[in-house]
């Protein structure tokens, strides 16, 4: 587990998280995606919170997980991502880089996962799990 509460901080809440993951097997094509993910959501996490936060790494399932808590409480709809906006890109691409990206949130505590298959590539759904018409 580390904890990181500045922005100093961001270098090592990288380096940390893909340490684990390269030691628990995730391929190392993988790993730049693992990277981003996890330094927008810290990132997110420095600038929404006054206490900064803690990340856990695990494998699990034939996938790395990486777990970052917050003092925050998320509510939807409060990073919109639109074109010309400042920010609000970050959850977004942390969603679109991992195979699996959760979030529980209740006041005063936010608890994002980001799950990478151990896999060379991310999985995408099955066409039939996306449309079921005829």
């Amino acid at each position: 587990m580390l904890t990181f509460d500045n922005p100093s901080d961001l270098t090592q809440v990288r380096e940390f998280v893909c340490e684990c993951a390269r030691a628990v097997g995730l391929h190392a094509e993988r790993l730049p995606a693992l990277r981003v993910a996890i330094s927008e959501v810290a990132t997110n996490t420095l600038r929404h919170t006054r206490a900064g936060g803690t990340v856990r790494v695990w494998a699990d399932e034939g996938a790395v997980v990486s777990e970052l808590t917050d003092s925050g409480t998320f509510q939807a709809g409060t990073c919109p991502a639109c074109p010309g906006s400042e920010g609000g890109w970050g959850l977004r691409i942390a969603d679109e880089v991992c195979d699996r990206f959760d979030l529980y949130s209740q006041p005063g505590k936010t608890v994002w996962r980001l799950v990478i298959n151990l896999g060379a590539h991310r999985q995408s759904p099955a066409v039939t799990d996306r449309y079921s018409g005829p």
